[in-house]
């Protein structure tokens, strides 16, 4: 009778025991059993900031999300132009591109003219692409005209920085990549080449600081930035208005001891519109939600602030996703910004 009794309790225990595993299971399921959400951002060269910054916000959204399912990965690149297309060809689900090149993309011009990307869509904002000239100073190179003849790096092949180099030399300083010795390398590269004595400069555009520049200021080889006058800015200016006026402040290189005027684009964050509305909104709620703990992170991601998430964007829509966080934080959306 005892057995019997202690049979018939064993057996309690166990249906107990696995009712409430059910219950466990049904109770987490919103953790553990959703699909998952792959999200790829591509950025960058390793040298510049877009690849250490989307390094910063998969790995964020991988903190904060995975329990929905989001597994999020970053991917060097080419830079803005190939994110275009790896985007728009559905290889990646969000990229870092610079603004202006995302709207010839959205347009069809320049670059873009025979490659259209209506389908493009900005998320937010994020910091101020800067042009960084940056020369030996053995070079013998005081203004942008004094580098024909260079072996100067114009970036990667495809890049947002190959464009607006060569935008800027033909406008600014009246030669072309004929008029140089142009190399295509990533920005760690054409530091190490500037090092060694094989390369004259490079034009590194990135968010302060960028690490390549960083690294060829702490070098024992001596360089210099290359301002840019009012006067150069207006030339600039003038065929292409996105650009803005910005200075590298003394100090924010190691033997950099003055403070330099330059030029930049706003960077951003972009996806196309067929990526799911709520996975972005809740891509970019975290990027807000938890800006005290990546801001310090990077240098760049101190411009990355709720208030400035749409300023400087050019007239390319705003992923719905977007609009519907932007909306719930009371910022108000130009109609250029919202699809029609």
């Amino acid at each position: 009778m005892k057995k019997k009794v202690i049979s018939l309790f064993m057996v309690i225990l166990l249906v107990l025991s696995l009712g409430a595993c059910g219950q466990e299971s049904t109770e987490s399921g919103s953790d553990t059993s959703n699909e998952k959400q792959f999200v790829t951002v591509v950025t960058g060269s390793t040298g510049g900031t877009y690849y250490p910054v989307g390094t910063i916000f998969s790995t964020l959204w991988n903190e904060k999300l995975g329990h929905k399912g989001v597994v999020a990965s970053v991917q060097s690149s080419g830079g803005s132009v190939e994110n275009l297309n790896m985007l728009k060809d559905g290889e990646a689900e969000l990229g870092i591109a610079m603004g202006n090149l995302t709207l010839f993309a959205y347009k069809g011009e320049g670059k873009f003219k025979d490659n259209k990307f209506e389908n493009v869509r900005f998320v937010t904002a994020l910091w101020p692409d800067v042009t960084q000239i940056v020369v030996t100073e053995d070079a013998n190179v005081n203004s942008l005209s004094d580098l024909k003849g260079k072996r100067f790096n114009v970036g990667g092949a495809g890049s947002g920085t190959e464009y607006s180099t060569n935008l800027i030399l033909e406008n600014v300083a009246g030669i072309t990549f004929k008029d140089i010795e142009a190399e295509h390398l990533g920005y760690f590269e054409a530091s190490s080449a500037m090092q060694n004595g094989q390369l004259t400069g490079m034009n590194a555009e990135g968010g302060l600081p960028t690490s390549a520049v960083s690294e060829v200021f702490a070098s024992k080889t001596k360089v210099k930035m290359l301002e840019f006058s009012n006067e150069d800015y207006d030339k600039l200016h003038d065929v292409a208005p996105y650009y803005g006026q910005f200075t590298v402040p003394s100090g924010l290189y190691s033997n950099l001891d003055k403070d330099v005027k330059t030029v930049g684009i706003k960077s951003t964050l972009i996806a196309s519109a067929d990526l799911d509305e709520d996975l972005v909104y809740e891509l970019v709620k975290n990027i807000y939600e938890n800006y005290d703990e990546i801001s310090s992170s990077h240098k760049a991601l101190e411009f990355v602030k709720l208030e400035e998430a749409i300023k400087g964007l050019p007239p390319v829509p705003l992923h719905k996703g977007a609009v519907r966080y932007f909306k719930e934080k009371g910022i108000e959306i130009p109609k250029e910004l919202l699809e029609e």
